[in-house]
């Protein structure tokens, strides 16, 4: 008995059945899920919405609390506590240190000139 390697070939009775067309996209789906993207799109809106009122929910901000020596202890603490333990880039790190740096010599300096201008 010999065996062919080769397969062998379909028989012309042996079609495949006819592929079905697709369906088209039912319109009562479609529009639950445009249902479903406004419900989520109005959520969203909400939520910022809320976080928006409860920012400007806040009262005023008493400008004296960082006038004077407290807006320096803040710039201190920010320099020697915060910017260590940030986890940002090193050149993020450095800009952050140089614009308070900058932001206390100011400071510094308006605070000796009305000590300046105070005494006669």
């Amino acid at each position: 008995m010999r065996i062919d390697p080769r397969p062998l070939l379909p028989t012309p009775s042996d079609k495949a059945p006819a592929v079905e067309a697709v369906r088209p996209v039912q319109a009562r789906a479609n529009a639950r899920f445009e249902a479903l993207l406004g419900k989520r799109e109005q959520a969203a809106r909400r939520s910022l919405r809320g976080e928006l009122e409860q920012a400007l929910g806040c009262e005023a901000i008493n400008p004296e609390l960082f006038a004077g020596s407290r807006a320096q202890e803040l710039l201190h603490y920010l320099l020697d506590e915060v910017l260590p333990r940030l986890d940002a880039e090193p050149e993020v790190r450095v800009l952050a240190e140089d614009l308070l740096r900058e932001e206390l010599h100011l400071r510094q300096s308006l605070a000796q000139q009305r000590a300046e201008v105070q005494q006669p």
